[in-house]
């Protein structure tokens, strides 16, 4: 059954729209240049989206100069005084939280991008680019070079910080977004047993995101045991895809992201396979103990750095390494990973609004402990969105 989907007003992406202009305007930018992405990825679609209510599903397919240029990326030229004009790829303008005339239906995208530039008062002067790790050098050069009087500016951080405190309607869609992310969890975790495979795994994840209208982004997982002659099973291309099944007195890890109406989730377990050791125990234990630690840290006015130390303070006196492929202890979450980092050296203050992941992949001997939880940041500390089972031993 597909889960319900809570709305969001075209009155509140137009005050999204207004706010990114006055951060613009802050910054003594003439306006702002939004690029996003979409073809039935879930990586860089969140600005446009944030903005307007946009998603491109036509795949992405490189240009074809005189038939079609940036199939599967959207543009948004918002200028400081002066409406914007939206620039998609397909014709479900009705589908858009703007005015229709102030949407162009391209398959010259790039083209008509730059018309829309044209028309905004935006073909000169210093521009914001939103976008920067989405918009590819050959779109970007075709644009410079066509408005050789404007000065590209780059200006991700502008909505990044507009991004990173949650509306109540975004709070409720990260909420439901998480809750699915659970049961999704649970199931991964209950069908991870003595003779399955991680595709196992994953297939019973699947039954239950695809039928809410989920979808998938990503799984880590691994499998393995410890001691002497640690041994662990992993594939990274797809990440499910190790042949060799679970065996009785391994461990097991999964972290799985999603995407539910436009909104992630992002969570992680560890268990035993059958029954478990106290050495599978300690690393399970301490991973959730690290995070734990981070947590009891989030108030109003603490920094997402004191956030970081307090879990790695945990990390250190528990006595695991501190390395991994991840150095930070978690991230932001809305419509993609937001700001802030959960970084020992980041400064920025947490306010209520604000939806953050604390995460810890930490392992030693060859025993791993994995665990992340989705937090809201409240007046009073935090509040958890995420609530899969915790342990399985």
């Amino acid at each position: 059954m597909l889960a319900p989907k809570t709305p969001i007003s075209p009155d509140e992406f137009a005050a999204r729209r207004t706010a990114a202009t006055a951060a613009a305007q802050a910054e003594e930018l003439d306006g702002l240049l939004v690029c996003g992405r979409g073809g039935g990825s879930v990586d860089r679609f969140a600005d446009i989206a944030y903005l307007t209510d946009h998603y491109s599903s036509f795949p992405f397919i490189p240009d074809v100069e005189g038939h079609w240029t940036g199939r599967g990326h959207s543009f948004l030229a918002l200028p400081c005084r002066g409406n914007p004009v939206l620039v998609i790829d397909v014709p479900y303008v009705d589908r858009v939280a703007m005015p229709a005339h102030q949407v162009v239906v391209a398959d010259l995208v790039i083209e008509a991008a730059i018309e829309a530039l044209r028309s905004c008062g935006l073909a000169r002067g210093r521009i914001g680019l939103v976008g920067t790790d989405t918009i590819a050098l050959n779109m970007f050069r075709k644009i410079e070079a066509a408005l050789p009087e404007a000065q590209f500016v780059p200006a991700d951080r502008l909505l990044g910080a507009l991004r990173a405190v949650k509306s109540p309607a975004e709070i409720a869609r990260l909420r439901a977004a998480s809750a699915l992310g659970s049961r999704m969890l649970d199931a991964m975790m209950d069908a991870a047993v003595p003779g399955r495979t991680h595709a196992d795994v994953l297939a019973a994840g699947m039954a239950v995101l695809i039928p809410a209208g989920g979808i998938f982004y990503n799984s880590f997982m691994a499998s393995g045991h410890g001691g002497d002659a640690p041994h662990a099973v992993r594939s990274t291309f797809p990440t499910w895809c190790s042949p060799e099944p679970l065996r009785e007195g391994q461990w097991f890890r999964t972290g799985i992201s999603g995407v539910l109406h436009g909104y992630y989730f992002d969570l992680a377990r560890a268990c035993p396979i059958g029954r478990p050791s106290n050495h599978q125990i300690d690393a399970f234990e301490a991973a959730i103990d690290v995070i734990a630690a981070g947590i009891a840290a989030i108030r109003p006015g603490a920094t997402a750095g004191d956030v970081a130390r307090a879990g790695l303070a945990k990390q250190k006196a528990l006595e695991y390494p501190v390395s991994g492929v991840f150095s930070g202890l978690g991230h932001g979450i809305g419509l993609g990973w937001d700001v802030p980092w959960l970084n020992t050296d980041d400064t920025t203050p947490l306010v209520p609004g604000m939806v953050l992941c604390l995460e810890k992949t930490l392992s030693r001997d060859g025993y791993l402990g994995d665990f992340e939880e989705t937090v809201l940041v409240t007046e009073a500390g935090c509040a958890l969105l995420t609530d899969a089972k915790i342990r399985r031993w």
